[in-house]
């Protein structure tokens, strides 16, 4: 008579009664019959009360139906106590009682390379307090460094939500969370490893415009890192180091980028006058060394060899401020060389070398802007300015001119397609 095909959450008692109608062969109620209400369907929970009831001088029967935890599709037979074959059924359509969590299903652990998107989406699923699907809940995705797309997605009728990542210019480990307010297990955070991308230029570090005699080994071994396109370390690929003018020889001959992309070998001068040797990275490019051999200079870029009582002349920067982003340590360290008049690195005493930025007025750069020289060389290991932007750096010393870097950019930390972290 009443209660078939209602809908209702999980747990919840239904709306309606169920109401059903007996008459005898002539159509006239018959009352004070037993009628047998039960569930057909496997839903834990579900509660039919009574499950026994007496038809009324009207004939009618009821009970009400509190539904089971399953959600879907949900069966009460009722029949006449003693004649199985008077039977009717209910059906009722089960939805999830209410949103109450969140938990991650796929997509964690993932690896790509850097500014590209992942092989797998990131998946969640929201649950009811049975753990039914619940549907039409909206999910927010964040993405610490590169994209989310969608940003914002309802779950489907499965309870799950989706998107797609794409990894920000950085190495390392990067995160992306799903969250959605007041539901446990929120924030469901999803790690993935962003590995360098493509090696795209081979980049000198130190070791050139060094001095040293003929036959001798250079002080300071030739560096030289491979990056990709972002500026972030290329590993475990292979360079050549040839020898040109001068003759001379390298060791190794070959060597193989570290983790940081870097990698290095020892020269040792041959003829007097220029000496050059090429690093060399199939595929990707040449980078170039020159050294003088000069008679007495008494070994590699770090002695006078200048006269009797060699004394500072001028600045030069050894290894250039790199691009970087905002408050991310500039990476290689930035090194600066006090020279003699002869061009050679002046390593007779220490010499205290500052550090400015030059650039936007409102910027600053922080770390430790005052170093002494060791063998000759100041270097400054943290350096970081606060600031996106182009700059220069303006090195200076007591009763020695200043010398200005080469232009080097600041990005905004939270662009997505920002330069690589150095760090």
């Amino acid at each position: 008579m009443d209660g078939n095909n209602q809908s209702g959450a999980a747990g919840e008692l239904l709306e309606r009664p169920l109401v059903v109608l007996v008459k005898d062969r002539r159509g006239v109620p018959v009352a004070r019959q037993q009628v047998a209400f039960r569930l057909a369907s496997e839903a834990p929970g579900g509660v039919i009360d009574p499950d026994t009831a007496l038809t009324t001088t009207e004939g009618k029967a009821s009970a009400q139906w509190t539904l089971g935890s399953t959600s879907g599709s949900q069966t009460v037979v009722a029949n006449v106590v003693g004649a199985d074959a008077l039977v009717v059924t209910f059906q009722a359509a089960v939805g999830a009682s209410g949103a109450n969590r969140i938990e991650g299903v796929s997509g964690d652990d993932q690896q790509a390379a850097v500014g590209t998107a992942l092989d797998d989406s990131l998946v969640v699923r929201v649950l009811d307090r049975f753990g039914n699907p619940a549907s039409g809940v909206e999910i927010s995705w964040d993405a610490d460094g590169g994209s989310v797309n969608p940003a914002a997605v309802s779950t489907g009728s499965d309870g799950r939500a989706a998107t797609y990542r794409i990894l920000g210019t950085s190495v390392g480990r990067q995160t992306t969370t799903a969250s959605s307010v007041r539901l446990e297990g929120s924030p469901v955070t999803f790690r993935s490893t962003a590995v360098p991308g493509s090696a795209s230029e081979l980049v000198r570090v130190s070791g050139d415009h060094q001095r040293g005699s003929p036959g001798a080994e250079l002080a300071d071994p030739l560096v030289v890192r491979l990056v990709d396109a972002q500026g972030n370390g290329v590993p475990n690929r292979a360079v050549s180091w040839v020898v040109g003018a001068g003759g001379g020889s390298v060791a190794p001959v070959n060597s193989t980028t570290s983790d940081n992309g870097e990698t290095s070998t020892t020269w040792t001068l041959g003829a007097a006058d220029t000496n050059t040797v090429n690093a060399v990275v199939s595929g990707v490019g040449v980078v170039a060394f020159m050294a003088i051999a000069r008679g007495g200079d008494g070994g590699g870029g770090g002695g006078g060899g200048g006269g009797d009582n060699p004394e500072p002349s001028r600045l030069a920067f050894r290894v250039q401020p790199s691009d970087t982003r905002e408050d991310k340590a500039i990476s290689p360290a930035v090194e600066v060389q006090v020279l003699d008049r002869s061009g050679n690195r002046f390593t007779e005493r220490e010499v205290e070398v500052k550090l400015e930025l030059s650039g936007d007025n409102d910027s600053k750069l922080r770390g430790d802007l005052s170093r002494r020289t060791k063998s000759g060389v100041a270097t400054f290991s943290d350096l970081r300015v606060d600031r996106p932007g182009d700059y220069e750096l303006r090195a200076s010393a007591e009763g020695l001119p200043s010398v200005r870097s080469d232009h080097f950019q600041v990005q905004d930390d939270h662009q997505g397609g920002d330069h690589g972290d150095h760090d």
